[in-house]
């Protein structure tokens, strides 16, 4: 059985991956799967038909309605009203569509399209799978291409966007619902009941590392979005002990001086708010010139077994991340393996994962048991918060994981 689920999900994964691949936003995979019986043996042939459908502009209906936008506008006078979505609970097979605008979050398409596909094949059910490409997070794009989802039939939505995607279409949703695996529900200013976020929650990361925060805190980021959120939140909780903050946005550039004989950097706790390759060198930096810092500190960015070959161990012993991808089901890590997506390291397929098991649970007929246990308040998941060491050739819990509602999110679930 283990021996035909692998080449079935081999061959699907070659010919979904050179779908997803194409250019054209107009031009969707379909996926109609029913799963191999229970009876199956090891000699069963089974056949999964994968076929493309062109969906052409021309069949979308462009009328507006209430609460709708009109081409190139967003309407800032919608109030979200949630919808009823029995009819999901009704349906003789499950239908997921993914909208990825792919010129903007490149990779991740395949990442949060791997897990879907994953987590769906690993369940005993009938369902379709497709993907739209946006193109852009643009109001146009993305009004144009909920309409093709619409237009085919779909009432949930997994959408891997921004958070200036997830704007847009928290003012354009009204009788679908979305998951956005990528966004958490504090970077949106509307918030519409149609829409559940999956998002980390860096403000609780930060607030879990602080405890292991030395009296003076050093920051080093990378002028990205995230990096300056992440440093704000810092100097949010701790100003009065913030002493150095150096932006480096090129890493070829001479950067010793950041480190040699900077006394600013003698026993203070330093946040490296920047992605994994970037924070493994400055790491070894710290080594290099004796910096004699208390220890090194960083949020989901960091975890990663990259850091593990990129550092040698005296360089990272001191290095601790926050981290909310708890324990994942065998089944669901090897699964994911076999596609090639990361579950383990990667928060996105993840997030995304955990937010498809909430929605199959819990709208999709209630005989589905959860395999995942996080929270979900007020349309959006919370972790719970482990903060990890790098120790020699892993990461190892360094304490209790701290619950999310034992930080600053709501004490009510």
């Amino acid at each position: 059985m283990k021996k035909i689920m692998y080449c079935i999900m081999c061959a699907i994964s070659f010919t979904y991956g050179a779908n997803l691949n194409q250019s054209a936003p107009a031009e969707m995979v379909v996926m109609d799967y029913n799963w191999i019986e229970d009876n199956a043996t090891d000699d069963a042939t089974v056949y999964h038909e994968v076929k493309e459908t062109p969906i052409l502009e021309q069949n979308i209906q462009h009328g507006t309605q209430p609460g709708q936008m009109q081409e190139g506008q967003v309407d800032d006078s919608y109030i979200p009203q949630e919808v009823d979505l029995s009819a999901l609970r009704d349906s003789d097979q499950i239908k997921v569509a993914l909208l990825v605008p792919k010129k903007v979050i490149g990779a991740y398409a395949n990442s949060v399209a791997n897990s879907i596909l994953t987590y769906l094949i690993t369940k005993d059910t009938r369902f379709v799978f497709e993907v739209f490409d946006s193109g852009t997070q643009t109001p146009d794009a993305l009004n144009l291409t909920m309409q093709k989802i619409k237009h085919k039939g779909y009432a949930f939505v997994i959408a891997a966007v921004t958070a200036d995607g997830a704007q847009v279409l928290s003012k354009l949703v009204t009788d679908t619902l979305v998951f956005i695996p990528t966004v958490n529900h504090e970077d949106v200013s509307v918030q519409n009941p149609n829409i559940i976020y999956g998002g980390i929650d860096y403000a609780t990361q930060i607030d879990a590392l602080l405890p292991y925060a030395d009296k003076k805190i050093v920051i080093f980021n990378d002028h990205s979005k995230l990096a300056q959120k992440i440093t704000a939140i810092i100097k949010d909780r701790r100003i009065e002990d913030v002493v150095y903050e150096k932006e480096i946005k090129n890493m070829k550039a001479n950067i010793s001086y950041f480190f040699n004989r900077n006394r600013k950097l003698k026993k203070s706790s330093v946040f490296l708010n920047m992605p994994v390759v970037k924070s493994a060198l400055i790491a070894t930096q710290f080594s290099r010139y004796d910096d004699n810092i208390s220890n090194i500190l960083s949020t989901q960015v960091n975890y990663s077994p990259l850091l593990l070959t990129l550092t040698q161990y005296q360089d990272r012993k001191n290095f601790y991340i926050a981290n909310s991808i708890g324990k994942i089901p065998f089944v669901l890590e090897d699964s994911n393996a076999l596609l090639g997506s990361d579950i383990t390291y990667n928060w996105i397929t993840y997030a995304t994962t955990v937010g498809l098991d909430y929605v199959f649970s819990n709208y999709f007929g209630s005989q589905n048991e959860r395999i995942f246990d996080e929270g979900v308040f007020d349309r959006q998941i919370y972790y719970t918060v482990a903060v990890m060491q790098a120790m020699q050739g892993s990461f190892q819990k360094v304490d209790i994981p701290i619950p999310a509602e034992d930080l600053h999110t709501p004490s009510k679930w």
